[in-house]
C-alpha cells in the first residue's frame, strides 16, 4: 500500500519498426513517454531530428472528423437506450486484435459518402423550404387579390400600380386620388397595422400624375415575378412544402434503420482514435535516419514484461536500459492500495498526489475519512439507503473503473453512517419514536449527551493531528534526519502532552509543557544565521501552538453536522405528526417523509463530504504532506464507445 516504484527506460530501435512497436506498447498499457524534443536544442545532438509525423497526424484527424460527422449525423435518429438499461448493458468488450480485424471488413468510406449525400439532400430541402416560406410571407398580404398577375402586367390602355402606403395616410390619399384622377380605379387589398396594400389603375394619359400622387403619400411599389394570382401561388408553394416534408421523412425513416452503421462506425472511430494517439506519441521521440530513441517511465515490477513486449516485435534488434529515478526527476505517480483504501485515492488526488519521495497518505487518511463522514451524517436510515443504493449499482451495473470506485467509496461511507446512526439512535431522525411509539436504542443521545459527543470529537481530532505529526516524524527518520524529527515533532508531542495534562489537572503538566515550550523556542529558529534570528524564529515557532488549538477546535464540526442532520430529520417527522390523522396524513406524510428525508440525505451527505475533506486537507495533510505529484498516465488505447481489452501491466 504505497507509491509504486518507477524507473526510467531508454529504448533504441529501428525507425522502420516504430509503428508496430507503438501498437504493442499501446496494448501493453504500461509506459508513459518523456518528451525528448527539447534535447534537439543541444548543439551536440544537432544530427538528430524529430520523429513527429505531421502528415500521419493530419490524415488520421481528417479520417476521424469524417467518422465523427457520421456518428453525430446518425445520433438523433438512433433508438436511445434508457439510462438504466445502458448502465446494465455497459460498453461492448473487444480485444485490440479483434477491433483491427473487424475494421478491415468495414467499408466506412462508402458509409460516409452515403450519409454525406443524405445530409446534402436534407440541407437542400431545408434551404428550399426556408426560401418558400419567405415567399409565402411576402405574398400573404396579397392573397385577396383574385386576378392573375400576368393580366395586370399587360394592360394596354391603363397603368397598374401594386404597392403599399402608410395606414395613417389612407383616407387623405383616397380623397385626393378619386378627386384628381378621373376614370381611375382604386382597391385596398389588405390592411395591416402600419401599411395598406393597394391596387391602383389609371388611364395612360394620367400616368405621370398618378405617380406624382402616389409618391406624395409614400407609395412603395411591389414587383412580383409570377404570372398566377397570389392565392394560387401560395397554394402551390404549400403543396411543395408538403412534398419536401415527405422527402425528408423518407430520408429520416431510412436513417432510423441504420443501427448497424452506428455500431460499425463506433468501432472504426476507436480504431482511428488509437491510430491518431500513436501518431501523436511519435512527437515525443527523436531519431536519426534509421534509429529511433524513446524514453519514458514504467513500473519496476513490469520491466521483464515490458522487455518481452519489445522482443515480440523487434526480436533482438533493440537496446533497452533502465535507471532509477534521480533527484529532480519528475517521476509520475501511481498509487497501489487494497480494496478498501483504493476508492479513497480520489480524495487524495483531489488535493494533490504525493511527490515521489513522499509517503502515500491515503491508507491512514481513509480510516479517519470513514470515521468522520459517518459521525457527521450519523443517521442509520440514511446509511442503509446509501449502502443499498451503491450495492445495487455495483451488482447490476457495468461501471467504468472511476465510477465503480466512486460507488465503493459511498458504500463504505454508508456503512460508517449506519454504525454512527445506530450509536446515536438516529433512524430517519426520530422516526421510530414518532411513528412507532418506541425510541430506538442508542449509546449516545445527541440531545442530552452533547458534551460527551463534543469530547469524543476533540479526542478523535487530537489523535488525527498526532498521527499527522507521526507521519512527519516517520518521513524525517526515513530520510535520516533524526534531530529534525525530535525538534519538529517530539517537542510538539511534549508541549501538547503538557497542555493535556494541565487540562486534566495533573501537577506535572506545567513542567512538561514548559520543557516543551523551551525546547521549541531553542530549536524552531535553528536555521537562522544570527542569535537574534534563532530566538525570533523559535518564538515564532512557539506561536504555532495557537494553530494547533484552532485545528483541534475545528473538529467540533463532527458534533455540529451530526446534530444538524438529526434535527432537520426530526423537523420533517414533526411536520408529518402535525397533519390531522386519517387519509390526509397518510398521503401527505409519505410525500413529506420521502422528499424531506431525501433532501436531508443529499444536503448533509454533501456537507459531510466537504467538511470531512477539509479536516483531511487542513488539519491532517498540512502537518506532513507536500503533494505536487503528477499522475502516471500510460500510453494505452482509447475507450469511448467500446472497452478494448489489452494485456495489463502487473503492479502488484
Amino acid at each position: 500500500m504505497a507509491i509504486v516504484k518507477m524507473n526510467k527506460f531508454t529504448l533504441f530501435a529501428f525507425e522502420n519498426e516504430k509503428e508496430v512497436l507503438l501498437e504493442n506498447l499501446q496494448k501493453f498499457e504500461g509506459v508513459q513517454f518523456v518528451d525528448l524534443q527539447p534535447r534537439l536544442e543541444n548543439e551536440e545532438l544537432s544530427f538528430l531530428k524529430s520523429a513527429t509525423r505531421d502528415k500521419e497526424i493530419l490524415q488520421s484527424e481528417n479520417e476521424l472528423s469524417k467518422i465523427k460527422f457520421c456518428l453525430d449525423f446518425l445520433k438523433p435518429y438512433m433508438e436511445k437506450e434508457s439510462g438504466i438499461e445502458a448502465l446494465k448493458k455497459g460498453k461492448k468488450i473487444i480485444s485490440f486484435d479483434e477491433l483491427e480485424q473487424q475494421v478491415k471488413n468495414i467499408n466506412w468510406i462508402s458509409i460516409y459518402e452515403e450519409l454525406k449525400e443524405k445530409e446534402e439532400k436534407q440541407n437542400s430541402f431545408s434551404n428550399e423550404r426556408t426560401k418558400i416560406e419567405a415567399e409565402i410571407e411576402t405574398l400573404l398580404p396579397w392573397s385577396n387579390f383574385d386576378c392573375s398577375l400576368d393580366q395586370v402586367k399587360n394592360l394596354k390602355y391603363t397603368s397598374c400600380f401594386l404597392g403599399t402606403i402608410p395606414t395613417n395616410l389612407k383616407d387623405s390619399f383616397t380623397e385626393e386620388f378619386e378627386k384628381e384622377l378621373d376614370y381611375s380605379y382604386l382597391e385596398f387589398i389588405n390592411e395591416g397595422k402600419d401599411e395598406v396594400y393597394l391596387l391602383a389603375i389609371v388611364i395612360k394619359k394620367l400616368h405621370d400624375k398618378g405617380i406624382e400622387i402616389l409618391k406624395k403619400y409614400g407609395f412603395t411599389k411591389v414587383s412580383f415575378n409570377y404570372d398566377e394570382s397570389p392565392d394560387n401561388i401560395i397554394k402551390s408553394y404549400k403543396n411543395r412544402i408538403k412534398q419536401i416534408e415527405n422527402e425528408k421523412e423518407k430520408i429520416e425513416k431510412s436513417l432510423k434503420n441504420l443501427n448497424d452503421y452506428q455500431e460499425k462506425l463506433q468501432l472504426v472511430y476507436e480504431y482511428y482514435s488509437n491510430k491518431l494517439d500513436r501518431a501523436k506519441a511519435s512527437s515525443n521521440f527523436i531519431r536519426t535516419n534509421n534509429i529511433i530513441a524513446i524514453q519514458g517511465w514504467n513500473t519496476t515490477l513490469s520491466n521483464e514484461e515490458f522487455e518481452e513486449t519489445i522482443k515480440e516485435v523487434v526480436k533482438e534488434n533493440y537496446y533497452l536500459e533502465f535507471e532509477e529515478a534521480k533527484e529532480g526527476d519528475k517521476v509520475p505517480i501511481l498509487l497501489k492500495n487494497n480494496g478498501f483504501v483504493e476508492p479513497f485515492e480520489s480524495i487524495t488526488e483531489m488535493y494533490s498526489l504525493p511527490n515521489y519521495k513522499e509517503v502515500d497518505p491515503t491508507p491512514i487518511m481513509s480510516v479517519f475519512y470513514f470515521i468522520f463522514f459517518g459521525m457527521m451524517l450519523s443517521d442509520a436510515g440514511y446509511g442503509i439507503v446509501m449502502v443499498v443504493g451503491t450495492a445495487l449499482a455495483l451488482k447490476f451495473f457495468k461501471l467504468q473503473k472511476g465510477t465503480k470506485n466512486f460507488m465503493k467509496l459511498f458504500l463504505y461511507l454508508g456503512i460508517s453512517t449506519t454504525v454512527w446512526g445506530a450509536i446515536y439512535g438516529g433512524w430517519f431522525g426520530d422516526a421510530p419514536e414518532k411513528f412507532l411509539g418506541t425510541p430506538a436504542p442508542r449509546l449516545l443521545n445527541p440531545s442530552s449527551d452533547i458534551m460527551k459527543i463534543f469530547s469524543l470529537a476533540i479526542v478523535l481530532g487530537v489523535i488525527h493531528i498526532l498521527i499527522g505529526l507521526g507521519m512527519k516524524a516517520y518521513v524525517l527518520i526515513r530520510d535520516k534526519k533524526y534531530l529534525d524529527a525530535v525538534f519538529d515533532v517530539g517537542l510538539w508531542y511534549v508541549s501538547l502532552a503538557g497542555i493535556f495534562m494541565i487540562y486534566k489537572g495533573l501537577p506535572a503538566g506545567k513542567i512538561v509543557m514548559i520543557i516543551g515550550f523551551v525546547g521549541l523556542v531553542l530549536t524552531q529558529g535553528r536555521d537562522a544565521e544570527t542569535i537574534g534570528g534563532k530566538i525570533g524564529g523559535g518564538i515564532y515557532g512557539l506561536y504555532g501552538i495557537t494553530g494547533y488549538i484552532g485545528d483541534i477546535v475545528s473538529y467540533s464540526r463532527l458534533l455540529a453536522l451530526g446534530l444538524a442532520t438529526g434535527f432537520i430529520a426530526n423537523a420533517f417527522n414533526l411536520m408529518i405528526n402535525l397533519i390531522p390523522a386519517g387519509i390526509p396524513r397518510i398521503i401527505a406524510g409519505i410525500i413529506i417523509f420521502l422528499v424531506g428525508h431525501l433532501f436531508n440525505l443529499g444536503i448533509n451527505a454533501l456537507g459531510s463530504y466537504v467538511h470531512t475533506s477539509r479536516l483531511q486537507y487542513l488539519e491532517f495533510f498540512n502537518k506532513f504532506y507536500e503533494g505536487g505529484g503528477k499522475k502516471f498516465t500510460p500510453f494505452k488505447s482509447t475507450n469511448k464507445f467500446v472497452n478494448i481489452t489489452n494485456k495489463k501491466v502487473n503492479v502488484n
